[in-house]
């Protein structure tokens, strides 16, 4: 089995000015760049995971384990954890979504979004005899996001992933796509032992596309 993973110098397009909270409150340069560097972890972190969970067709006990260990800890890094969520629209309405998608490409043409659980099942159990996922991390990071209340903000994030995988020495499949994830910041206030009180940042990740407007 063979795994290979480059990840490349992240590129990334963050601007949020003007952006301002339900209270009226404008985020601070250093807020934004924590906003984005959370952004770029959480999806890095995806990436490098799922070449664990693919590995190779024919695992070992302790080799599917690990696996199911690491398909836990991709659904962590989304909203709903692979189930059913709430969330808050731009009009401020709260709605439940279904669990977040994943879409892949087969030769080029895109598949039906599946749920996040089934791809990652399915990642884990591909027929193949080797598996590489070359995971280009160039990440780029919508302009704007939109405040739903409450400290609350969907956008989205764009990265190209590549796939191959051979069966007896043949290349099987050979896919490369830009997809684009949806992106939900929640701030949350805390206050230390000293009485001062911070604002975390948490982030998850949604539904990831299939796109054809890279660029």
């Amino acid at each position: 089995m063979k795994i290979k993973t480059f990840l490349l110098a992240f590129v990334c397009c963050f601007s949020v000015l003007g952006l301002y909270a339900q209270n009226g409150y404008e985020l601070s340069s250093d807020e934004r760049e924590t906003i984005e560097q959370r952004v770029i972890e959480k999806i890095d972190d995806f990436l490098s995971y799922l070449p664990e969970i693919a590995a190779k067709s024919n695992k070992s006990r302790a080799e599917k384990q690990l696996a199911l260990k690491y398909i836990d800890k991709t659904l962590e890094l989304f909203i709903g954890e692979g189930e059913d969520y709430q969330y808050r629209d731009q009009n401020k309405n709260w709605r439940w979504h279904e669990a977040v998608k994943m879409q892949t490409t087969s030769r080029g043409i895109s598949n039906p979004p599946q749920p996040m659980k089934r791809y990652l099942r399915r990642l884990m159990a591909l027929p193949y005899h080797t598996v590489e996922i070359d995971t280009c991390s160039a990440v780029r990071i919508n302009k704007k996001l939109h405040p739903t209340g409450d400290g609350r903000y969907i956008g989205s994030a764009y990265f190209i992933q590549a796939f191959r995988a051979t069966r007896d020495g043949r290349l099987i499949v050979n896919d490369k796509d830009a997809k684009q994830v949806t992106i939900y910041v929640e701030s949350r206030v805390i206050e230390g032992p000293d009485g001062e009180r911070e604002i975390v940042w948490i982030i998850k990740l949604g539904d990831v596309r299939v796109i054809t407007d890279w660029g």
